[in-house]
């Protein structure tokens, strides 16, 4: 147990501090050996610990429930956008640093491009990472409550209440979100940890373990931005005695290079986001909030979804996306989560008076934390953001911690409260008779099983409303057929179905963005060739012939004429192209010996040579100029062209004639501008 040893100095006054005894000399510390050695006999006396016992028991059911989560979920939506830039992309800094729709994240990025490069598309790689950090996170807790306050029953109250927190689930669902969340989580807990241990033994080496806690949040978080003041906010508030302006003096005073390091860090932090953002497109992240939908998103935020999703709601998930459920809570449901809130808080302050600096903290954090980033990242679309749970998944672990300092009394206060030189009041009413403290405790494990309850209840809703095995059944189709790709053709680009990626993603969406991570020759589906015939990707997965749609733009023979007529090989007819990746042009001839031809648009060329077909053939050619116009020029003679159009493709699953021969109203030679 640590001892209690009052610190005087000739300039300050005596204060109460909570320190380990030190067996070591200040400049020699013990070698790795004897940490190892001492963190197993830790280990194995802390396993016989009836408390740890049961928290184990309460981590594997958090655990089952995830698992059951993540196998009901997939990659989507931003999942495919990180696989397909960073197989595009080099391990280099500027990818490392980009933003990816205002989030930096190069340890995330690293991680998204070692799974590329080895295990594109393996759901069980990237959740069973996730999973596994996640787990950590709440070993890690479980410590920094045992360090805060000791060991007591008490901390499986909060540990519950981080574990099966519904606001978590959601996050870790997403592998894009996950990247973000979980490393922050375990960075959170483990900083607040080695700072706790800091401050109470001024060894050097938790300092630097706190750092770097700090910079492994940095890596995955833009939120990580604000995690230095939160250790200091709370150092002041719990580990220093005194008022909190008393408190925040003692800590500079006697860890000023600790906390100047902390400020420094955010302040580089700052100014490095800033110039990845200035050195970004500037079309996504952060921006100027339009002020309906800022407070539309901060309503819902932390007036419906913080509220009721930290007492193990929503229940049931109103608005679902393709990644997941939203919450729209039901009014009586809001209702009743603001009484028991008013309950916990009101009975927490008539226990102990200073519970009132762990409240200030949570709303501090949610403010400053969660909904103001938020509103300069979201606030210039639709407040529906709001309904995210994602975007507060860190608060339920603030929470939890700060429901335990509300009503447990960590050991610098209990320190204080029993050397009379602190000079501190007792902050907590006269210690509770034997039934008293039974029936809170009764009290507490009731309502904490109802919490419990009430979180698997909403995790398990939750998963419904998951698309994982429509998503799986659509790379499944995709793996099978790039296990026996044809060898002659060009696989043509266009958008995966919605619920994959949404179409606001534009050209990201995408089948040569998004898929060729999983080809054996990527480069054939990220940058199509010119071939005799056409592919393209189903709503289902499956590669099948492509054809024109009757979009497309279409030219056909005279009524009275076999072929496309030339002057001197060349014609020209106008015709609308968009240009992009998706366009592309389409030849149908008769040759009897290989044929050189250009295709013209929008003043780009296009060179090609087609092949002899004396029975007929086709020839695709990926055409991405935008113009009015397309021009082709030919060998004169030998060639007959059926067929041309210029536009994009469609699945054709019977594999017909790529070009519709029949529309109501066919341009022909004359009506589409004839040849010129």
């Amino acid at each position: 147990m640590p001892s209690t040893t009052p610190t005087t100095g000739p300039d300050r006054e005596p204060e109460a501090r909570v320190r380990r005894a030190v067996e070591d000399p200040e400049d020699e510390g013990p070698g790795i050996g004897v940490l190892a050695a001492d963190s197993l006999r830790a280990l194995r006396r802390v396993s016989r610990d009836p408390v740890f016992r049961a928290a184990t028991v309460v981590l594997l059911v958090a655990l089952a429930a995830k698992v059951y989560v993540l196998n009901a979920s997939y990659f989507v939506e931003d999942d495919f956008l990180f696989f397909g830039a960073a197989y595009a992309a080099d391990l280099t800094p500027d990818y490392l640093f980009s933003l990816h729709k205002g989030h930096f994240m190069p340890g995330a990025m690293f991680l998204v491009y070692l799974q590329t490069a080895f295990w594109p598309y393996d759901w069980w790689v990237s959740a069973g990472l996730m999973l596994v950090l996640q787990a950590l996170a709440l070993l890690a807790f479980l410590r920094l409550t045992w360090e805060l306050f000791g060991r007591r029953w008490a901390l499986l109250v909060p540990f519950t209440v981080y574990a099966l927190a519904p606001l978590t689930i959601p996050v870790l669902g997403w592998w894009a979100a996950a990247l973000n969340a979980v490393p922050f989580q375990l960075a959170i807990l483990l900083a607040l940890l080695w700072t706790v241990r800091y401050v109470r033994t001024g060894d050097p080496r938790y300092g630097w373990w706190t750092t770097a806690a700090v910079v492994f949040g940095m890596f995955f978080s833009v939120k990580a931005l604000f995690l230095p003041s939160l250790l200091f906010v709370f150092a002041v508030a719990f580990l220093y005695p005194g008022t909190l302006f008393a408190g925040a003096a003692r800590a500079v005073r006697a860890h000023r290079a600790f906390w100047t390091a902390m400020a420094a860090m955010t302040l580089g932090y700052l100014v490095l986001y800033v110039v990845s953002q200035n050195g970004g497109s500037g079309t996504e992240g952060a921006g100027v909030p339009e002020a309906d939908a800022a407070v539309e998103l901060v309503r819902r935020m932390l007036g419906q979804v913080f509220p009721v999703g930290a007492l193990g709601g929503p229940y049931e998930w109103a608005l679902i996306t393709p990644a997941g459920g939203l919450v729209e809570p039901r009014g009586f449901v809001v209702l009743g989560a603001g009484a028991v809130w008013a309950a916990i808080v009101l009975s927490s302050l008539w226990l102990r008076g200073s519970a009132w600096r762990a409240w200030a903290l949570l709303l501090g954090y949610l403010v400053f934390v969660d909904a103001i980033p938020t509103v300069i990242a979201r606030g210039r679309g639709h407040g529906l953001a709001g309904a995210d749970p994602r975007y507060v998944a860190d608060a339920a672990l603030v929470f939890a911690l700060c429901l335990a300092l509300a009503f447990l009394v960590v050991r610098e206060q209990r320190a204080r409260e029993s050397v009379s030189t602190a000079g501190a009041a007792p902050a907590t009413r006269a210690a509770p008779g034997r039934r008293a403290r039974r029936d809170r405790a009764v009290a507490a494990g009731v309502l904490t099983a109802v919490y419990a309850a009430g979180a698997l209840y909403s995790t398990h809703t939750y998963a419904g409303t998951l698309n994982g095995d429509r998503l799986r059944e659509y790379m499944d189709n995709v793996r099978a057929s790039m296990a026996d790709l044809p060898e002659e053709g060009g696989f043509y680009p266009r958008p995966v179905p919605e619920d994959v990626v949404l179409d606001w993603n534009g050209d990201r969406r995408l089948t040569s963005y998004v898929l060729p991570p999983l080809a054996p020759d990527g480069a054939r589906f990220a940058y199509p060739e010119q071939g005799p015939r056409a592919y393209v990707f189903d709503d289902g997965g499956t590669l099948v012939p492509g054809e024109h749609t009757l979009f497309s733009s279409t030219f056909l023979p005279g009524p009275q004429d076999e072929c496309l007529g030339t002057l001197e090989g060349a014609v020209s007819w106008p015709a609308l192209a968009a240009g992009g990746p998706q366009q592309v042009a389409t030849l149908a001839y008769t040759s009897d010996a290989d044929t050189q031809l250009v295709v013209s648009v929008g003043g780009g060329w296009i060179e090609a040579v087609l092949p002899a077909a004396p029975d007929g053939g086709f020839w695709h050619l990926p055409v991405p100029q935008q113009g009015d116009r397309l021009s082709l020029l030919t060998e004169e003679g030998g060639l007959c062209m059926t067929a041309v159009a210029l536009g994009r493709l469609a699945p054709d699953a019977e594999g017909g004639h790529p070009i519709p021969l029949s529309q109501e109203e066919p341009p022909r030679e004359g009506e589409a501008g004839g040849q010129e």
